[in-house]
Formats: C-alpha cells, structure tokens, sequence
C-alpha cells in the first residue's frame, strides 16, 4: 500500500482517536534522546553508540502498543513492570553477567526500550495529561493522537527504526507470566505499527495536527516544556535515569536504598504554592516497580522546615486499584497551600515496598523549594531548563528507515525464521523487493485463525476483499490501537498486577 493510499484511507473516516497512544513516535524519540543523554564514557552510552543496538532499543519502544494492533494481551501486559521484573529476569540469567555478544546486547537493548515505554506512559498519564485537563479542558482522546502529531509537525522527530524482534525469547518471558502468544503475532503487531504509525507519520500527522491543535493551545505551547513534569520533554531524563536502572538490575546492583532515580521539581523550584492546581504537586520516579498499596501517608510524607508534617495526598501512578499493583512514581498533593520561597522535605519511611517484595529499611528523604512570590526577587531566579530538542552527539546518525523506495510502506510480514539474517534491521527480501501489507503469513499457529481487530482474511492477517479494498487492515488496525487506553481507564480483565 502507498503512503498517499494510507491518508486517504484516514481522510475517508478511519478512526483516530487514540491510534497513538502517548504517541508510539514520541515513545521511540524520548527513549533515544535518552540513550543519548547518558554519561560519556559509561557503559550505556556505549552500548547505545553502536547502530544495531540503538536501533534495537528505539524499535523496541514501540513494541508494547503493538499487542493492541493485534488485539492481543501481551500488549498491555508489556506496559507494565511485572512483566519487566519478568524480562529482566530472563535476561539476567539467559546472558547475563557480562553481556558479552550481539545477541545479548540486542536483548539488554530490547529489554530497556520496551520497559521505558511502560514508564512513559506513566509518567505523561499520571501528570501531564491531568495537567491538559487543567488549563486545556481536554483528555487522553485528544492529547494521545495531538501531541504525536505535534513532534512530527514541529520537525522535531529524527528516529526512525526498523522493525527487530527477539521474538522467540519473548515468548518465555510472556509464558512467565502466563500469557501465550506466538512469535508470529508479535512480529505481525510490531510490523502494523512501523508501517501505519512509525512510516505513515508524514500523511497522519498533519490531520491530527489540524484536528488537536486549536483543541490543545496550552499542550500545544508546552509538551516539550522541559520544566512541566510529564511532559514529552520532561520525559528525557527520567527516562535516561530509568534506563540506567534497568541496567543496575541487569547486573543485580540495585539497592533499594537507590530506588528514587528522578523527581520533579528536581532542582528547580515548584511551579505553584497553591493546592488548587496540578502545579503543586510533587513526584519521584523509581527504578523499579513499587507496589501501590505501599505508598501512603505513614511511607510517603512531606514535612516543612520545622519538621512537621504538611497534609498531602499520595497517589501512586494513574492506573489500578489493588494495593498489589505497581507504581513507577508516586506523586504528593498537598491540600494546604504552601508558603513561598520556603525549603520543603520529602521523605520516604521504611515500609514502601518493591513488587519482588524488598522493602526500603531506612528513611530516604530529598528537599525542594518553593516560587518566590517576587520572582524578580535577588535570589530567586530559577535554573535555565535544559534545551529542547536534545542536540544529538556528534557521531549520532539519523535513525534508520528513511523510507521504502518510490514511497511504499515496509513489509508487514513476519521474519523469516529460517533465514540467518532473520529480524536484522538491515534484513530485506532476496530480490531487494518490499512486498505489500496484505496476506501475511508465516504457516505457524496463528496462520489459521485471524486475530481479533485485525481483519478476517484466511491469511491471519487481512482480507484484500470487501467495502475497503485493500485499505480494511489499517482501519482495523487503527480501531484496536484507539481502545487501548480506554481498556486501561476501566480497569480491563486480566491486566497485570
């Protein structure tokens, strides 16, 4: 299928909302802006200076939202960290400890990617989509498909991966946690995304942008505001900081006294005294998943300079309510306002729990300030933010898939599992050729039946019959994608705790 055949198929009514999640774009260039960002000289950032392996990690940034094209669980189950908790594991004790070889880096790099998807979801739903509802009145239907569109329209998006799957490892890992999925279907999901959401960004955005911008004025001015926590650029260094993590738990070096890797406001001061608004409140993000029935107000407290407590509530991240599931961040409300130009302290109890059920032993606690009610006042300026967009070091390259020749979108076939170069990023077909959308399959066991929300071709994937032409996969594709965070905000059966 053609780009130009796409638009016209999302012109002619397909539906949007929500297709792309936080945005399946944004997911993939905050986790690379992040591999960027990490320190000179350090393990990661040279790991991450190889080709294969950033383009491994940026791929696998979109890949939990490819369960969804698929209508199928592991999507929503990768989101989450028991799954990660899970992935790690296997990693650890497949690889580990040293991590020596491609295929092991390529399976340290997947595993950090798709993790830092889950938490940016997190963070955007927990703080920055409650904060467009605030001043902009509007929610995840607009946001999710306006601020992906926003990146693409504003030039701002560099990263384009090409489809890598360590498929057949992921297939115990989700077996770990008892979902059953085949390599087929995930490397079908993962494919629907790179050619509809990652490839057709140049005909979509521009309808979404259209749509969502007069809709999201203050969004519009301010997703990549570096100091709005939760925002796509406020995402950049928690995301490095998690990255970094996930890497110590790979090498079993992550105490649970280091459990807090990022917070806002950070360094700067609180955006607002005032307890009527989403400005004031406060976050710290951690490394690891914590259960939220452990965040609560005798392990999560805010106390002023004297010492005495300040009334907050505390919430964990946005989605589930069992004390069993996890939190990547916890955020404190305060229900008083606070005082200007003033020190607070934030401080974490022994009794806040890990889901592998370690326990934090002793206090850990971090200080902020608040605004000046001046703040013109001598000593009251506040750090310049860091730039935004990241400017790329100096050997980093344009990630990779500039596109298929003469337009076409990618193939949205699986791998051949047969083939030594089998989901290489650089894998093509043996005559250069790019096949089209349609009849794809690989004979395995999801070749009979056709999945749920996809199509209802024999093929497994879709039909090329029907009102839709050949266009009835990506319509279909695009309506599994638009519940999938509707399925979180009711509380889906079967949603990892």
């Amino acid at each position: 299928m053609r780009r130009a055949a796409l638009a016209g198929l999302l012109l002619a009514g397909a539906p949007l909302a929500g297709v792309w999640g936080h945005g399946i774009n944004g997911h993939v260039h905050v986790t690379g802006w992040a591999a960027e960002a990490q320190p000179a000289g350090s393990a990661l950032a040279a790991l991450f200076a190889d080709p294969l392996l950033k383009n491994t990690v940026l791929i696998a940034a979109a890949f939990p939202d490819s369960g969804y094209a698929v209508d199928h669980p592991y999507g929503e189950a990768a989101h989450w960290e028991p799954f990660t908790e899970a992935h790690v594991a296997f990693v650890r004790d497949t690889y580990g400890p040293d991590y020596a070889s491609v295929e092991a880096q390529q399976q340290v790099a997947f595993l950090i990617g798709t993790a830092c998807h889950g938490l940016q979801d997190e963070l955007f739903d927990s703080l920055f989509l409650l904060q467009i509802r605030e001043k902009d009145g509007r929610g995840q239907e607009e946001a999710d498909p306006g601020t992906d569109a926003f990146l693409q329209v504003d030039g701002h998006l560099r990263f384009f991966p090409e489809v890598w799957l360590p498929a057949e490892a992921l297939v115990q890992v989700f077996a770990a946690r008892g979902i059953e999925v085949s390599t087929n279907t995930m490397e079908r999901g993962l494919r629907l995304v790179s050619s509809v959401v990652i490839n057709g960004r140049e005909h979509t955005a521009p309808i979404h942008d259209a749509q969502y911008r007069p809709l999201l004025p203050w969004a519009s001015t301010h997703y990549v505001d570096p100091t709005v926590p939760g925002s796509i650029a406020a995402e950049i260094p928690a995301t490095a900081a998690y990255q970094r993590a996930l890497w110590a738990r790979l090498h079993g070096e992550f105490p649970v006294a280091d459990l807090v890797v990022h917070g806002w406001p950070g360094a700067r001061r609180l955006r607002s005294v005032r307890a009527d608004t989403v400005d004031s409140w406060i976050s710290l993000v951690f490394g690891a998943g914590v259960t939220k029935g452990s965040l609560n107000d005798a392990t999560v407290r805010l106390l002023d300079p004297q010492g005495a407590p300040v009334p907050v509530t505390v919430q964990g991240t946005r989605w589930g309510g069992s004390p069993t599931d996890s939190s990547r961040l916890v955020i404190l409300r305060p229900t008083v306002d606070l005082l200007p130009d003033t020190t607070y302290t934030v401080r974490l109890e022994p009794g806040v729990t890990l889901i592998d059920g370690t326990t934090l032993e002793v206090p850990w606690e971090t200080t902020f300030q608040t605004p000046c009610a001046d703040p013109e006042a001598a000593g009251c300026a506040d750090e310049a933010p860091p730039a935004f967009p990241p400017p790329p070091p100096p050997d980093a390259g344009v990630e990779v898939d500039q596109g298929a020749p003469d337009g076409a979108l990618p193939d949205a076939g699986p791998t051949d599992a047969g083939s030594p170069d089998a989901g290489r990023p650089d894998a093509a077909a043996a005559d250069g050729s790019l096949a089209d959308l349609g009849g794809v399959t690989d004979g395995g066991a999801d070749a009979a039946a056709p999945v749920a929300g996809v199509g209802g071709g024999a093929d497994g994937c879709a039909s090329t019959g029907g009102p839709s032409g050949g266009f009835g996969w990506a319509a279909l594709l695009l309506a599994g994608l638009s519940g999938r965070r509707r399925r979180r905000a009711r509380g889906a059966p079967g949603r990892p705790r």
